[in-house]
């Protein structure tokens, strides 16, 4: 077993990162709950695969790969670089924590370190496991999920244990094969558009991380499939919050906390997020979660 630790701030919390959405339960992400380890499957650079699993350890973000115990030193600096971007450890919440001082009833998120989230290592596994929350329930998204994830990279020695799939090899598949292969949906066809234009260089979505708001939100929105839920959801997994992603969930919580029960219309949502300017889509989503 090879082992990596990264140091981590005390504004880092592990267990609020990885539960900060469902995306835990999405392949490849596997939470073993009892000894909160996050375990994620990686296709390196080489075409290997390998298993990380995370866990904090005295105060360390510890990184070990339990079925390997060698790694060629840029194979490290690849696992380092990539687990500082699944849990945005970049991220300073200082701004946020601050802002939030000014609102009654919201001191819970510096105490509980809530904020960071937990994302894929590439804009392509997000925006792909996006598409697939959209009008669906939750248990069919972790169902399509793990389909389209079994068209990645097999694990050498684990059973059923895949990378995400890179988008060439959704792009060389016939459209009918991969709608049969995920059975998705009108969703499949959007992955199959979006996988061909990142594959021939129509789309560079890893470049979408030097966006910020207004041109972020547009260059997702420019994408078949993807409307202002997907296209909020993905500016708050890359760090901008000035935009909503209201869902069913979303109005679920407005009707528990804030609406005394009652169904909200999408316009009163936005009325009382309003108020957090450029925090607000962060703001909901905590929200969300904490309900």
């Amino acid at each position: 077993m090879v082992y990596i630790t990264i140091p981590v701030t005390p504004q880092f919390d592990f267990d609020q990162t990885v539960l900060s959405h469902g995306w835990y339960m999405l392949p490849p992400f596997d939470l073993d709950r009892d000894n909160m380890t996050l375990h994620y499957t990686l296709e390196m650079p080489s075409g290997d695969v390998v298993r990380l699993a995370m866990s904090i350890r005295a105060g360390l973000l510890h990184v070990d790969t339990p079925e390997i115990n060698t790694l060629k030193p840029d194979d490290s600096a690849y696992i380092y670089r990539t687990v500082r971007t699944m849990l945005n450890l970049d991220w300073d919440l200082s701004a946020f924590y601050d802002a939030m001082n000014d609102f009654d009833g919201y001191a819970w998120l510096e105490r509980e370190n809530k904020g960071r989230i937990l994302i894929g290592p590439t804009v392509w596994e997000d925006l792909a496991k996006v598409v697939l929350t959209t009008n669906t329930s939750w248990a069919q998204t972790v169902q399509m999920s793990t389909r389209l994830c079994q068209l990645g990279k097999p694990h050498p020695t684990l059973p059923d244990t895949y990378a995400f799939p890179k988008p060439h090899v959704l792009a060389v598949m016939l459209s009918d094969t991969l709608s049969d292969t995920l059975r998705a949906g009108y969703r499949a066809a959007y992955l199959h558009d979006l996988a061909i234009k990142i594959t021939d260089g129509t789309v560079d979505v890893e470049a979408w991380r030097d966006l910020r708001g207004d041109a972020l939100y547009k260059q997702v929105k420019s994408l078949k499939g993807y409307g202002d839920y997907a296209a909020g959801t993905i500016v708050r997994m890359l760090g901008h919050f000035d935009k909503l992603a209201i869902d069913s969930a979303c109005r679920e919580m407005y009707a528990t906390l804030h609406n005394d029960g009652e169904k909200g219309t999408d316009k009163d949502i936005k009325a009382y997020y309003d108020q957090f300017g450029d925090w607000k889509g962060l703001v909901m989503w905590m929200n969300i979660m904490r309900r």
